[in-house]
């Protein structure tokens, strides 16, 4: 990965192959750009005017905009990798879930996501083109899921990859660096209370302060990661301050 953990998402590559619907086209769009996911192409389209896709899109028409068509063998011409998605795959086949696809994604690069029709889906001689097979693990009852449903679970999970790698590659903690156990919550809840009664009279709260300046104050420390050691000594010093 790049120094942006989420510069993979700019490189992954969505295919439908034989759309039929546009509002389905529409909602695909939208489930790409909730997940960071820019890049469509549309091949052997079934559609005809794409207003209705517009329409759902909302606020991802730019998805739409700059997507290409073309046929299959270009579309997949430039792919290091391509995932086939299926609900039926062929027996014997090895096959992946999207969070799978997405862990090796960290490993392989971007994939070519490639989707079938809302009817037949892929069929297997556009199976044996994808180096991965994949399935979204369902229900017995229902396994046929719509095209922009599967599209965002892929996207999901890339994404949640992706912010995974983010942390990894994130600056140690307080706590990682001293070894030492971070405060909890119910210690900063002691401070507070404190607080809260050391300033009661004071006239910084007598000056028609909200009720929730005391919380304001607090803020900065239940973000800071301090460690038990440093809230102790809060606890401490106000201690000490307040009157007996």
């Amino acid at each position: 990965m790049t120094d942006n953990a989420y510069s993979l998402l700019d490189d992954v590559h969505v295919i439908l192959l034989r759309p039929r619907w546009a509002r389905n086209l529409g909602s695909v769009a939208r489930a790409m750009k909730n997940f960071g996911l820019h890049k469509l192409t549309v091949v052997d389209s079934q559609i005809g005017s794409w207003n209705d896709a517009y329409q759902m899109a909302v606020q991802a028409n730019d998805i739409l905009e700059n997507s290409t068509t073309t046929d299959l063998t270009t579309a997949l011409s430039e792919s290091s990798w391509v995932v086939g998605t299926t609900n039926e795959p062929p027996p014997g086949t090895r096959v992946m879930t999207p969070r799978e696809v997405a862990e090796l994604a960290q490993e392989r690069g971007a994939p070519t996501l490639l989707f079938g029709g809302e009817i037949n889906g892929l069929d297997p001689a556009e199976l044996l083109r994808c180096q991965v097979v994949s399935v979204v693990p369902t229900a017995s009852a229902q396994s046929s899921l719509n095209i922009s449903q599967a599209v965002g679970i892929y996207g999901a999970e890339l994404y949640a990859a992706c912010e995974q790698q983010a942390k990894a590659a994130s600056p140690p903690s307080k706590q990682e660096i001293a070894g030492a156990p971070l405060a909890s919550t119910e210690m900063l809840q002691r401070v507070e209370d404190s607080l809260r009664r050391l300033l009661e009279n004071s006239d910084w709260i007598k000056a028609n302060r909200p009720k929730n300046s005391i919380a304001a104050l607090m803020q900065p420390l239940y973000r800071a990661d301090l460690t038990e050691k440093e809230v102790h000594a809060w606890l401490v010093a106000l201690g000490k301050a307040l009157p007996r």
